[in-house]
């Protein structure tokens, strides 16, 4: 077994605050999202496609705050951009759970997204900065696994206190879960580095190559999944078979879990492009399966494959980014990839619910994203032509 000073020996202690935070952070405030619109559901009036926006809006403002989130680091530095951007994320579980007024939920979820964008795009690349070239998979596996195991965690713990006691414990548990968090972070090393200048133009000079291209449609990919999950799966469940079932998304988070770890490990090893493929391949397979034969089966099946390629896609593109770009760069290029996935999550969480309201079931929805995902995977192909390119 490891003593702690070996830990710290192959472990950077970034490495080991982040992750311990993102921990806390996802059982809590982040797990309460598969969760939120049932309970929005269950205490206001607003409609189908106002529980869906609010989500939507966390997400549509993480995707603009991507691109123009270099401004406001430059201006805060990164520790302080990692634990305001932290705090924003207990702020939302607060003003969910003590005000249910729509205009301040969609404000708290909108300044969630700068929140959000900071603190991923700063401690993503700060992991990356203080860790090995030949590491960087490994690296990346460990803090998803870490933030994917606190989701994991947290939705069984939230299933278990809102089966027992209800919504509002629920959120008052993510709460507490969340403020811990907040807590670890305030021991994240500063670690000063100078920022590129003109942050949206040279991101958006990135878009344009043909490597950046192809990973960032894997990322929109990815997020639709993840997004059809929060909009689809949770509220088809509840009303298909009963909120015991919501258990079965927890197998989403398990599966993107271990993947996230294992993933990243073998893409160190086998090469982005490899690991991409196999993921999407699976995804496409388990949704044909839940479109063809609705059934709780099938929908387990459908959402373990979807946590397959959850796991996978955002640690091994954090790993490719860390292959590809300086580190002075690094954040601008985790703009370019990874406001696509922002994008992906607010399209899946309208339209597969429009699908599903307009179409009668979910069937159309998981045949729609099952195609997409098949496209992915061929698409995946490509990239392991062109990992060595840089950006």
């Amino acid at each position: 077994m490891l003593s702690h000073t070996d830990l710290q020996k192959r472990l950077p202690k970034d490495l080991i605050v982040l992750s311990g935070a993102f921990f806390f952070i996802f059982m809590g405030a982040g797990a309460q999202q598969q969760f939120l619109i049932p309970y929005l559901k269950d205490t206001t009036t607003w409609g189908a496609m106002k529980y869906s926006s609010v989500l939507a809006a966390v997400y549509l403002s993480f995707m603009v705050w991507r691109i123009f989130v270099g401004y406001s680091i430059r201006a805060l530095g990164d520790y302080r951009s990692i634990v305001l951007g932290c705090l924003t994320y207990t702020a939302f579980v607060a003003t969910v759970l003590f005000t249910k007024r729509f205009p301040a939920i969609i404000a708290m979820a909108a300044l969630w997204g700068w929140g959000a964008a900071s603190m991923w795009i700063v401690s993503s690349s700060q992991i990356l900065n203080v860790s090995h070239r030949t590491r960087y998979g490994t690296a990346s596996g460990i803090f998803y696994f870490c933030t994917h195991v606190g989701f994991t965690v947290g939705v069984l713990v939230l299933t278990l206190i809102l089966t027992r006691w209800g919504g509002d414990a629920l959120y008052r548990t993510a709460l507490g879960l969340a403020l811990i968090g907040n807590v670890i972070l305030l021991f994240v090393p500063r670690r000063p580095i100078q920022r590129d200048a003109r942050p949206v133009r040279k991101i958006l000079k990135m878009m344009r190559t043909n490597k950046v291209r192809i990973v960032a449609a894997l990322q929109f990919a990815a997020a639709l999944g993840f997004g059809l999950l929060l909009g689809v799966f949770a509220d088809f469940i509840t009303d298909e078979y009963g909120n015991p079932y919501l258990l079965l998304t927890v197998l989403f988070p398990s599966a993107r879990a271990v993947l996230s770890l294992s993933g990243g490990i073998l893409s160190d090893r086998l090469g982005r492009g490899h690991v991409f493929f196999v993921a999407f391949l699976l995804s496409a397979l388990g949704l044909f399966l839940a479109a063809a034969w609705t059934h709780p089966v099938t929908i387990a099946i459908s959402i373990l494959a979807l946590g397959l390629q959850g796991g996978i896609v955002p640690t091994v593109s954090m790993a490719l980014i860390g292959d590809s770009v300086r580190p002075e760069r690094r954040h601008l290029a985790f703009g370019a990839i990874f406001v696509w996935r922002d994008l992906g999550v607010v399209i899946a969480l309208l339209g597969g619910q429009f699908l599903r309201l307009r179409l009668g079931g979910v069937g159309p929805a998981f045949l729609l994203f099952g195609a997409i995902f098949l496209m992915c995977a061929l698409l995946s192909t490509k990239l392991a032509k062109q990992e060595q390119q840089t950006f």
